[in-house]
């Protein structure tokens, strides 16, 4: 999950990551279209399809996972023994105000499905910069 008070280190690499925006377009709001759209392409470039939640009340429900207030966004798998066909990321628009937080979100707990073995190690965080390259392709293509 991405959190605004995390370890040091998780906190650093994520505040790293690069977004693939225009410097004019990373102070942007985030609205939940836009956010899905987003979504759409982090979906696409990381070939794992997943449902985009903003009603975290119906994510708490649905997955019986507390959604804590300083949560920017969380992804749920199911459990180990019945894993989702399509898992869900929970996003928290209240935490992701900017296009640009919205981009590490997206592409940190993305991360997370492609390679959920690698937890907050330097190397996830290596494969979440790739995952907003490639995404930071698709606009330009």
């Amino acid at each position: 999950m991405t959190v605004h008070r995390g370890h040091p280190v998780t906190d650093a690499r994520h505040s790293a990551l690069r977004s693939p925006l225009a410097e004019h377009e990373r102070d942007l709001p985030v609205d939940a279209a836009w956010l899905r759209r987003r979504a759409k392409q982090f979906a696409h470039v990381s070939q794992r399809p997943f449902h985009l939640v903003v009603d975290l009340q119906a994510y708490a429900s649905v997955t019986g996972l507390p959604f804590y207030a300083h949560y920017a966004a969380q992804v749920y798998r199911g459990p180990e023994s019945a894993r989702l066909t399509v898992p869900l990321m929970a996003v928290n628009l209240s935490l992701v105000t900017t296009r640009e937080e919205a981009d590490r979100a997206l592409a940190h707990e993305t991360m997370h499905l492609v390679v959920p073995s690698y937890g907050h190690k330097e190397a996830a965080f290596a494969r979440a910069q790739l995952l907003l390259d490639e995404v930071g392709q698709l606009t330009v293509a």
